[in-house]
């Protein structure tokens, strides 16, 4: 889910099993809708009940450090104040931060594929559709 602040940040998490920062959300389980699963995965990871918007990106991804190749839709989470990030509630399990990033942020923090992914869904947001990539390009 992409969630921005006022200032045009947006929030990305430190994940417990990855060295790498990702967009909040998660896997879509059997029978779950992509949008009510990005909804689900953000409310139980940050305790943020925030309704999943229109998809902006659907994004895919190779085989990639063991992990199979993967479809992942990126739906719009809209803009928040940052002061958000004070009511998270992180699952310890999965989370060990969530910040309002700069683009310059994302990309210090973020695998290479993250962040243009991150970057076609803020372009998808501001042209007001959605938008098909491949690794974020």
């Amino acid at each position: 889910m992409l969630i921005r602040d006022d200032d045009g940040r947006v929030l990305i998490c430190q994940l417990t099993y990855k060295t790498d920062w990702d967009l909040p959300g998660g896997v879509v389980e059997v029978g779950e809708s992509p949008r009510l699963a990005v909804s689900r995965e953000v409310d139980e990871e940050l305790g943020l009940a925030i309704t999943a918007g229109d998809l902006l990106l659907t994004d895919w991804l190779p085989p990639w450090g063991g992990w199979d190749d993967a479809v992942c839709p990126v739906f719009d989470g809209g803009v928040h104040d940052a002061a958000i990030v004070e009511t998270i509630v992180k699952q310890e399990r999965e989370i060990r931060d969530a910040q309002f990033c700069t683009p310059e942020q994302v990309r210090e923090r973020s695998t290479d594929f993250t962040a243009r992914r991150v970057e076609a869904a803020v372009r998808s947001v501001l042209a007001g559709g959605a938008a098909y990539t491949e690794s974020g390009t």
